[in-house]
Protein backbone atom coordinates (compact mmCIF):
# COMPACT_ATOMS: atom_id res chain seq x y z
CA UNK A 1 0.00 0.00 0.00
CA UNK A 2 1.08 3.79 -1.00
CA UNK A 3 0.15 7.02 0.96
CA UNK A 4 0.25 10.25 -0.23
CA UNK A 5 -0.04 13.13 2.13
CA UNK A 6 -0.71 16.97 1.59
CA UNK A 7 -2.29 20.16 3.13
CA UNK A 8 -4.53 23.08 1.90
CA UNK A 9 -4.17 26.22 3.87
CA UNK A 10 -7.41 28.46 3.57
CA UNK A 11 -7.10 32.46 3.60
CA UNK A 12 -10.04 33.81 6.24
CA UNK A 13 -13.10 34.62 4.53
CA UNK A 14 -12.43 32.29 1.67
CA UNK A 15 -14.79 28.86 2.51
CA UNK A 16 -17.09 29.36 5.90
CA UNK A 17 -16.07 26.03 7.07
CA UNK A 18 -12.82 27.35 6.98
CA UNK A 19 -13.75 30.10 9.00
CA UNK A 20 -15.25 29.00 11.72
CA UNK A 21 -11.86 27.34 12.26
CA UNK A 22 -10.04 29.94 11.41
CA UNK A 23 -12.24 31.87 14.16
CA UNK A 24 -11.56 28.76 17.13
CA UNK A 25 -8.28 27.75 17.20
CA UNK A 26 -9.15 25.31 19.54
CA UNK A 27 -11.42 23.56 17.02
CA UNK A 28 -10.00 20.48 15.74
CA UNK A 29 -11.57 17.95 13.06
CA UNK A 30 -10.79 14.60 12.16
CA UNK A 31 -12.21 12.72 9.10
CA UNK A 32 -12.44 9.28 7.35
CA UNK A 33 -13.96 9.70 3.56
CA UNK A 34 -14.52 7.15 1.05
CA UNK A 35 -15.29 7.65 -2.99
CA UNK A 36 -18.42 5.86 -4.16
CA UNK A 37 -17.59 6.96 -7.65
CA UNK A 38 -16.15 9.87 -9.74
CA UNK A 39 -19.30 12.36 -8.12
CA UNK A 40 -20.40 10.64 -4.93
CA UNK A 41 -18.53 10.31 -1.67
CA UNK A 42 -19.31 9.72 2.36
CA UNK A 43 -18.06 11.44 5.21
CA UNK A 44 -17.38 10.70 8.88
CA UNK A 45 -15.82 13.65 10.55
CA UNK A 46 -15.36 13.96 14.33
CA UNK A 47 -14.90 17.57 15.59
CA UNK A 48 -13.92 18.87 19.06
CA UNK A 49 -14.09 22.07 20.74
CA UNK A 50 -16.24 24.89 22.21
CA UNK A 51 -19.57 24.60 21.97
CA UNK A 52 -20.16 27.58 19.92
CA UNK A 53 -17.58 26.68 17.34
CA UNK A 54 -19.61 23.07 17.00
CA UNK A 55 -23.06 24.40 17.18
CA UNK A 56 -21.34 27.17 13.96
CA UNK A 57 -20.12 23.48 12.01
CA UNK A 58 -23.39 21.98 12.55
CA UNK A 59 -25.54 25.12 11.43
CA UNK A 60 -22.86 25.40 7.95
CA UNK A 61 -24.16 21.51 7.43
CA UNK A 62 -27.58 22.29 7.67
CA UNK A 63 -27.82 25.29 5.24
CA UNK A 64 -28.61 24.33 2.06
CA UNK A 65 -27.17 27.49 0.82
CA UNK A 66 -23.67 26.84 2.04
CA UNK A 67 -21.50 25.22 -0.49
CA UNK A 68 -18.39 24.28 1.19
CA UNK A 69 -16.37 21.27 -0.52
CA UNK A 70 -15.06 23.05 -3.89
CA UNK A 71 -11.19 23.66 -3.67
CA UNK A 72 -11.32 25.45 -7.12
CA UNK A 73 -12.85 28.66 -8.67
CA UNK A 74 -16.24 26.54 -9.53
CA UNK A 75 -18.29 26.06 -6.34
CA UNK A 76 -19.69 22.14 -6.08
CA UNK A 77 -23.37 21.67 -7.39
CA UNK A 78 -24.59 18.87 -5.52
CA UNK A 79 -27.16 17.27 -2.82
CA UNK A 80 -25.82 16.54 0.50
CA UNK A 81 -27.19 14.61 3.33
CA UNK A 82 -25.73 15.93 6.75
CA UNK A 83 -26.65 13.69 10.40
CA UNK A 84 -25.22 14.26 13.42
CA UNK A 85 -24.47 10.87 15.18
CA UNK A 86 -22.79 11.42 18.03
CA UNK A 87 -23.29 14.81 20.49
CA UNK A 88 -21.95 16.52 23.84
CA UNK A 89 -20.68 19.56 24.86
CA UNK A 90 -16.96 19.36 23.73
CA UNK A 91 -17.63 17.18 20.55
CA UNK A 92 -19.87 16.15 17.92
CA UNK A 93 -19.33 13.51 14.99
CA UNK A 94 -21.10 14.26 11.21
CA UNK A 95 -21.80 11.86 8.50
CA UNK A 96 -22.25 12.93 5.21
CA UNK A 97 -23.25 11.93 2.06
CA UNK A 98 -22.27 14.25 -1.13
CA UNK A 99 -23.88 12.98 -4.47
CA UNK A 100 -24.92 14.32 -7.74
CA UNK A 101 -21.72 16.56 -7.75
CA UNK A 102 -21.41 19.17 -10.28
CA UNK A 103 -19.25 22.07 -11.25
CA UNK A 104 -16.62 22.73 -9.02
CA UNK A 105 -14.13 20.34 -7.50
CA UNK A 106 -13.14 18.65 -4.28
CA UNK A 107 -10.40 16.35 -2.85
CA UNK A 108 -12.97 13.54 -2.45
CA UNK A 109 -14.01 14.09 -6.12
CA UNK A 110 -10.46 14.42 -7.55
CA UNK A 111 -9.63 11.02 -5.52
CA UNK A 112 -12.47 9.33 -6.55
CA UNK A 113 -10.90 10.03 -10.62
CA UNK A 114 -7.85 9.33 -11.11
CA UNK A 115 -7.25 7.20 -7.51
CA UNK A 116 -8.21 3.18 -7.07
CA UNK A 117 -11.18 2.60 -6.21
CA UNK A 118 -11.05 1.48 -2.50
CA UNK A 119 -8.51 4.57 -1.80
CA UNK A 120 -9.30 5.74 1.81
CA UNK A 121 -9.02 9.60 2.87
CA UNK A 122 -7.76 10.91 6.44
CA UNK A 123 -8.32 14.43 6.95
CA UNK A 124 -7.14 16.75 9.90
CA UNK A 125 -8.85 20.36 9.96
CA UNK A 126 -7.43 23.54 12.76
CA UNK A 127 -7.13 27.01 12.15
CA UNK A 128 -6.55 27.25 8.41
CA UNK A 129 -5.00 23.92 7.22
CA UNK A 130 -7.15 21.10 5.77
CA UNK A 131 -4.56 18.40 6.02
CA UNK A 132 -5.09 15.15 4.49
CA UNK A 133 -3.50 11.76 4.27
CA UNK A 134 -4.54 9.16 1.86
CA UNK A 135 -4.09 5.58 1.23
CA UNK A 136 -4.37 3.62 -2.08
CA UNK A 137 -3.59 0.42 -3.71
CA UNK A 138 -1.82 2.12 -6.30
CA UNK A 139 -0.03 5.49 -6.66
CA UNK A 140 0.24 5.11 -10.33
CA UNK A 141 -2.01 7.94 -11.14
CA UNK A 142 -0.95 10.00 -8.13
CA UNK A 143 1.12 12.67 -10.21
CA UNK A 144 -2.36 13.21 -12.43
CA UNK A 145 -4.08 14.22 -8.78
CA UNK A 146 -1.31 16.41 -7.57
CA UNK A 147 -1.16 18.21 -11.00
CA UNK A 148 -5.04 19.02 -10.64
CA UNK A 149 -5.08 19.92 -6.94
CA UNK A 150 -1.70 22.09 -7.27
CA UNK A 151 -2.42 23.81 -10.57
CA UNK A 152 -6.53 24.38 -10.38
CA UNK A 153 -6.97 25.62 -6.19
CA UNK A 154 -8.86 28.85 -5.95
CA UNK A 155 -6.20 31.90 -5.92
CA UNK A 156 -7.08 32.35 -1.90
CA UNK A 157 -5.90 28.53 -1.52
CA UNK A 158 -2.21 27.32 -1.27
CA UNK A 159 -0.92 23.61 -1.60
CA UNK A 160 1.74 22.17 0.72
CA UNK A 161 2.73 19.04 -0.63
CA UNK A 162 4.19 16.50 2.37
CA UNK A 163 5.26 12.96 0.81
CA UNK A 164 4.45 9.74 -1.60
CA UNK A 165 6.02 6.47 0.21
CA UNK A 166 4.96 2.93 0.90
CA UNK A 167 1.81 3.34 3.82
CA UNK A 168 3.15 3.14 7.70
CA UNK A 169 2.03 3.81 11.40
CA UNK A 170 -1.73 3.55 9.90
CA UNK A 171 -4.14 2.82 12.65
CA UNK A 172 -1.29 4.22 15.24
CA UNK A 173 -2.31 7.27 17.40
CA UNK A 174 -1.28 7.76 20.61
CA UNK A 175 -4.52 9.34 22.00
CA UNK A 176 -6.81 6.91 19.62
CA UNK A 177 -6.67 4.42 22.01
CA UNK A 178 -7.08 6.01 25.00
CA UNK A 179 -10.30 6.97 27.05
CA UNK A 180 -10.18 10.52 27.46
CA UNK A 181 -12.70 12.72 28.21
CA UNK A 182 -13.04 15.05 24.93
CA UNK A 183 -12.16 18.63 27.08
CA UNK A 184 -8.76 16.80 27.84
CA UNK A 185 -8.24 15.30 24.67
CA UNK A 186 -8.83 19.32 22.71
CA UNK A 187 -6.30 20.79 25.55
CA UNK A 188 -4.08 17.80 25.34
CA UNK A 189 -3.46 17.98 21.17
CA UNK A 190 -3.85 22.19 21.34
CA UNK A 191 -0.60 21.85 23.79
CA UNK A 192 0.67 19.46 21.83
CA UNK A 193 0.29 21.73 18.44
CA UNK A 194 1.38 24.93 19.94
CA UNK A 195 4.79 23.27 20.96
CA UNK A 196 3.69 23.64 25.05
CA UNK A 197 5.52 20.24 25.56
CA UNK A 198 8.86 21.22 23.56
CA UNK A 199 12.12 22.01 25.45
CA UNK A 200 12.35 24.58 25.57
CA UNK A 201 8.41 25.27 25.68
CA UNK A 202 7.30 27.62 22.67
CA UNK A 203 3.89 28.36 24.56
CA UNK A 204 3.06 29.23 28.31
CA UNK A 205 0.39 27.84 29.83
CA UNK A 206 -1.76 31.00 30.03
CA UNK A 207 -1.10 31.94 26.52
CA UNK A 208 -2.63 28.59 26.14
CA UNK A 209 -5.56 29.08 27.71
CA UNK A 210 -5.88 32.32 26.25
CA UNK A 211 -5.85 30.54 23.26
CA UNK A 212 -8.61 28.12 24.53
CA UNK A 213 -10.68 30.63 25.62
CA UNK A 214 -10.62 28.85 28.80
CA UNK A 215 -9.54 29.80 32.44
CA UNK A 216 -5.97 28.73 32.98
CA UNK A 217 -6.54 26.85 35.81
CA UNK A 218 -9.50 24.36 34.40
CA UNK A 219 -6.30 24.12 31.28
CA UNK A 220 -3.85 22.78 33.74
CA UNK A 221 -6.54 20.73 35.40
CA UNK A 222 -7.35 19.16 32.20
CA UNK A 223 -3.72 18.64 30.93
CA UNK A 224 -2.42 16.73 34.72
CA UNK A 225 -6.04 14.56 34.09
CA UNK A 226 -4.94 13.68 30.11
CA UNK A 227 -1.33 13.14 31.49
CA UNK A 228 -2.21 10.84 34.30
CA UNK A 229 -4.22 8.70 31.94
CA UNK A 230 -2.01 8.60 28.94
CA UNK A 231 0.96 7.55 31.35
CA UNK A 232 -1.82 5.24 33.40
CA UNK A 233 -2.62 3.67 29.88
CA UNK A 234 0.90 3.33 28.50
CA UNK A 235 2.44 1.88 32.02
CA UNK A 236 -0.10 -0.60 31.64
CA UNK A 237 0.91 -1.96 28.41
CA UNK A 238 4.82 -2.09 29.23
CA UNK A 239 6.69 -4.93 30.78
CA UNK A 240 7.86 -3.46 33.80
CA UNK A 241 11.16 -5.41 35.92
CA UNK A 242 12.44 -3.96 38.65
CA UNK A 243 16.26 -3.97 39.66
Amino acid sequence: MREFTFSIDYEAGTDPMMDVFIDHPSLVARGLHGCVNDDDFWRVERLSGPPVALDAVERLHLDEDVRTESVTETDCLATEHHEVIERSDGERVFYTYVERISGGKSVQTLAGQYLPRGSLLCSRRSEGRHEWRILMRSDEKVGLLYDALSANLRSELSFHMGHLRDADRWGHDSLGTVSLDPNQRTALRAAARHGYYRAPSEITLEELASKLEIPRSTLSYRLRRAEEQLVTEYLNGVSVTHD
